[in-house]
């Protein structure tokens, strides 16, 4: 018989913790499938309005670290 190392033990019983602690999991969602049925040119359009997000939200994000940068400067 074998001995576990001190090492072994200690992970041992963090993943024996672990299992036993209760998962918060929330309820699943009723999944909605209408988006299945949409066009190519709707696929387009959507695809684009979170480009563009994606875009503002980028260009935001670098104001801020020029007004951030221009403040230390002073």
């Amino acid at each position: 018989m074998s001995e576990e190392s001190p090492k072994t033990d200690w992970i041992n019983r963090l993943i024996a913790f672990l299992k036993a602690l209760p998962a918060r999991r929330s309820r699943p969602s009723e999944t909605d499938y209408s988006r299945w049925q949409q066009t190519e040119e709707e696929y387009q359009q959507e695809q684009a309005e979170w480009m563009e997000a994606v875009r503002r939200k980028k260009a935001e994000k670098q104001q801020r670290g020029k007004k951030d940068a221009d403040r230390k400067s002073d």
